[in-house]
């Protein structure tokens, strides 16, 4: 590039010099120091849009705390409020007093300070000083490179994010999208927390086993209708029958002997004194196999309630041998239910009474079902998975069947009403806080 060739062909170079740039740093030092080619100038300064000086001519490193750079800085609000369609020519008598002084010493007397502009965004200023005033053709030219200039820069800053977002809004603007997000997070929202959740009854009767045994079979299949009366399971009696007739034959043997030591004491005084221990055996086993009876009787297990049986595979009861009191079953109310969840003890809120609790089953997630909170329990206890939880129990609100009995879900319940910025903070906050120790 040299000075014998058409200022129109050294504005096309220039721009395709900006084009090629391969950094963000050779563009700015293309238009300080190339632009030479088409205006001879001393001095070139270059701004950006917050007024930071970012390119000097003749400077491949930049010191922003250097005496010129602080006074350009200040020359800048000069700029700040001139229109940036049009030039702004600028010399040291026309600049206010503070800054005269400085102009003497860093520029020479008239300068031309040139708009680059992207559309609606102002990217910076580019200021050209030297002893005599730029002429219309070279204004003009300095026009039209500008905006390639501009063009190249623009494509810098956006694949950068150069851009802060006080340079997109005006200030005003700023000030409205900051209120309203500060009245956002004030906001109250209510605090929620989730928990899972399972449809259980009210007042169940658990039927246990009434004796140590094993299973025989079940006389009904799970969720079945049940009656008062009915018989629900047996447990193996074979042992109790094999004892039950040794007791009756030794009960008979007995028997016989009284009776005839009972004959024999009508000729012979002296068998009246055995009856009364012959008396006292057939008493004993006479209880033994009455208790024998009776145990062979509850060895089938009756519903003392009407309802639903609850309980699991029967096919994995049969032939398991049982102890007293271990749970088989339980007989409900289909009707009588409500929803019982574990609220982890991390995640617990403070609950109100009657705090709202919303149940979302597994298997209908789109039609949630509303309930109240009845307890919560006030202390935790160990889930067979090794977590602390909370138990908690919630009635049923509104009209409609109640779900059936043993589906599974989640639940929210609906605390107090708090500030959204808390209420977005409050995790974070908690498992900080675990972390460090606090």
């Amino acid at each position: 590039m040299t000075a014998t060739l058409p200022p129109l062909v050294v504005v096309l170079q220039l721009a395709e010099r900006a084009r090629q740039t391969a950094t963000v740093e050779e563009l700015l030092f293309v238009m300080v120091n190339e632009t030479h080619a088409l205006a001879s100038y001393r001095q070139a300064v270059l701004w950006d849009a917050t007024g930071r000086v970012v390119a000097l001519s003749g400077i491949p490193v930049l010191d922003p705390q250097v005496p010129f750079v602080l006074w350009l800085q200040r020359l800048y609000g000069q700029l700040r409020h001139a229109p940036t369609d049009a030039f702004f020519p600028m010399a040291g008598e026309s600049v206010p007093d503070g800054l005269r002084d400085g102009w003497g010493e860093w520029l020479p007397d008239v300068a031309l300070a040139i708009p680059l502009q992207q559309g609606d965004t102002r990217l910076g200023w580019l200021l050209l000083a030297r002893d005599f005033p730029f002429d219309d053709s070279e204004s003009e030219l300095l026009n039209h490179l500008a905006g390639a200039y501009a063009h190249a820069w623009s494509a810098y800053l956006g694949r950068r994010s150069h851009f802060r977002w006080q340079q997109l809004l005006p200030r005003r603007r700023r000030w409205l999208i900051l209120a309203a997000l500060s009245l956002a997070l004030a906001w109250p929202v209510p605090l929620t927390v989730l928990a899972p959740a399972e449809v259980v009854p009210i007042h169940p009767e658990v039927i246990r086993a009434p004796m140590d045994g094993v299973l025989l079979r079940f006389h009904l299949q799970p969720n079945d209708p049940v009656a008062v009366g009915q018989p629900l399971f047996d447990l193996d009696d074979t042992t109790l029958n094999n004892r039950l007739e040794v007791a009756e034959k030794s009960l008979a043997i007995a028997e016989s002997e009284y009776l005839l030591t009972s004959q024999l004491a009508l000729q012979d005084p002296r068998s009246k004194a055995q009856l009364t221990l012959l008396f006292g055996r057939v008493e004993e086993k006479k209880l033994e196999a009455d208790g024998l009876r009776a145990q062979r009787a509850r060895s089938r297990v009756h519903a003392s309630r009407s309802g639903i049986a609850l309980f699991s595979d029967p096919q994995s009861w049969i032939g398991r041998p049982v102890v007293t009191g271990e749970r088989i079953l339980t007989i409900a109310e289909e009707q009588e239910s409500e929803v019982e969840a574990w609220v982890a003890a991390g995640a617990l809120i403070p609950l109100p009474v009657e705090a709202p609790v919303m149940l979302f089953l597994n298997v209908d997630p789109l039609h949630p079902r509303a309930a109240r909170l009845r307890l919560l329990a006030y202390e935790a206890t160990l889930r067979p998975d090794g977590t602390a939880a909370h138990q908690m129990r919630a009635t049923w609100q509104g009209e409609g069947a109640p779900p059936r009995l043993g589906l599974k879900g989640m639940v929210r319940i609906t605390g107090e009403q708090v500030a959204l910025c808390w209420w977005i903070a409050r995790r974070p906050v908690a498992l900080v806080r675990q972390w460090l120790g606090w």
